[in-house]
């Protein structure tokens, strides 16, 4: 059965996105930071990440998603040796269609230019108390760069339990585990439905 959707409007309206309705907003109920979108399904223990960075001229697009990948398992309090199956993709404009085409009437440069896609299973507990009561995650986080001036990164995490440690705080909450249909349908969606309203969002590189 397909997964019903519905689209969110980001970023007070300057970006929209297209998500499963059973994920709610969860600036709703806990303070997030200003540059991110967060949203998440308490029934699954999923959650989708919108971020935008600042351009990271240092990081060539082929080290893009292993460079951001590890930055977020090492938020995650993932250590790399705990990462598995981390495989790396770029992905075709046709995977973000409303970004790799520039906007009419502009000047070009207001497109996204490389995209890549990185994937693969974090053990993450969710609170620092958890320590060997840690989840088996997947994440899978899409990096897309874009043609300068524009100095921003956007960068697109999901992530959701495969296995739910029994004493861990997860699994007093998550009733289901996604498939992985699921999981890649919710994340494919999202990259290719992500859309740019106001571009005035990004700041220019001087």
């Amino acid at each position: 059965m397909p997964v019903a959707t519905h689209t969110v409007e980001l970023y007070g309206g300057a970006m929209r996105v297209r998500l499963p309705t059973s994920m709610t907003d969860a600036s709703d109920f806990r303070q997030v930071p200003d540059n991110q979108e967060v949203y998440t399904d308490a029934d699954t223990g999923a959650s989708l990440i919108v971020e935008l960075l600042s351009r990271q001229h240092n990081v060539a697009n082929a080290d893009a998603g292993a460079f951001f990948y590890h930055d977020l398992a090492k938020d995650n309090g993932c250590p790399l040796d705990q990462i598995e199956g981390e495989a790396t993709i770029e992905l075709p404009p046709n995977a973000y269609p409303l970004l790799s085409a520039s906007p009419s009437g502009s000047s070009g440069a207001q497109r996204c230019d490389y995209a890549c896609l990185t994937t693969g299973l974090q053990r993450i507990s969710k609170y620092t108390n958890e320590a060997g009561r840690e989840n088996d995650v997947f994440v899978g986080l899409a990096v897309l760069r874009f043609t300068a001036p524009l100095s921003t990164e956007i960068l697109v995490s999901f992530s959701c339990p495969t296995r739910v440690h029994p004493d861990s705080s997860e699994a007093k909450v998550v009733k289901r585990l996604l498939t992985e249909a699921e999981r890649q349908s919710t994340l494919q969606q999202a990259i290719a439905s992500l859309e740019v309203v106001e571009w005035g969002l990004f700041v220019p590189e001087e």
